[in-house]
């Protein structure tokens, strides 16, 4: 077993601000409307301590997990106990999965300390999982290492106590083999608009790639790149006639109609007569009606724009 380490992280939320902000905002069915379904990176953030562990015994109750390595945070005990969101003793949040440990598998934890509704804890070593219902990873016989992976390299980066160095080292990852790290870069990225004329390389590989939400992720910030340059005035992008050829491509081939869409709302970026013509094509040619109203919606406020 390895030994738990002792690291302290100053980029955790505080005990229970997770749960606060859901039960703040509400939400419906299993990660629900309401609530943000995080990215690994996301929950690695928030979580005060992340650890994996093995379950002790069959629980959905108060399960016990042997610690087997600590990633973020501190705890020097060797086991700890998940208690269940308060909520489910009497009255059970209608969205909230219950979690089920079995015996044995191991799972990467997010966790936070516990405490019940009336904000009393239980000591030290009961903890709450992360937004209730998103705080338990359990490690597959295939993938795990690359998991595991993930989650120390997003420790490091949180490390970090620059933002910009943060922001460069999750562009940085744009190109990595990892899909945890690929989805948090695009996530990140795409949410604080981090993306540069450097990464178009790497933004060009994922519009390859077998997943659609990657490819309409890249498309994303292939879009926000173009907005960015000519709303804020910066420097012409050099690969802007690239840029056009690769989503006019997705926007016409692409199999997934999601990313059909995401590919005409970029042409739109582009704000000139060629891109207008091609989503006036789109807008009359594409086999998704949803396709074809988002290109003419999009075609209308571009002629509105160039005229």
């Amino acid at each position: 077993m390895s030994s738990p380490s002792h690291r302290t992280s100053r980029l955790s939320l505080p005990a229970g601000a997770a749960l606060f902000l859901m039960l703040l905002f509400g939400c419906s069915g299993g990660a629900t409307a309401g609530v943000e379904n995080l990215t690994l990176y996301q929950k690695t953030a928030r979580a005060a301590l992340v650890v994996r562990a093995r379950a002790i015994s069959d629980s959905t109750r108060r399960p016990e997990m042997e610690v087997l390595e600590v990633y973020k945070g501190s705890y020097p005990a060797h086991s700890l106990t998940i208690a269940p969101h308060f909520e489910d003793y009497g009255s059970p949040t209608p969205w909230l999965r219950r979690e089920v440990f079995r015996k044995g598998v191991e799972s990467v934890l997010f966790l936070s300390p516990y405490q019940d509704e009336f904000g009393r804890d239980e000591g030290a070593g009961t903890f709450a999982l992360l937004n209730a219902d998103q705080g338990k990873l359990d490690v597959p016989a295939e993938g795990g290492d690359a998991l595991i992976a993930a989650v120390r390299k997003f420790v490091g980066i949180l490390s970090l106590e620059q933002s910009d160095r943060q922001s460069a080292a999750l562009r940085g990852l744009l190109g990595d083999k990892n899909p945890f790290l690929v989805e948090a870069a695009l996530s990140e990225c795409r949410k604080f608009r981090l993306g540069q004329a450097e990464d178009t390389d790497a933004l060009f590989s994922l519009l390859g790639s077998r997943r659609a939400e990657f490819r309409a992720g890249a498309l994303t910030i292939l879009g926000q790149m173009l907005t960015d340059q000519r709303t804020l005035g910066g420097p012409e992008i050099p690969s802007r006639q690239a840029i056009f050829e690769r989503v006019a491509a997705r926007a016409r081939m692409d199999e997934d109609e999601g990313v059909r869409k995401e590919s005409v709302a970029v042409l739109g970026a582009f704000a000139d007569s060629a891109a207008l013509a091609l989503i006036e094509s789109i807008g009359r040619s594409d086999a998704s009606q949803s396709v074809r109203y988002q290109a003419q919606v999009t075609a209308f406020r571009l002629r509105e724009k160039l005229h």
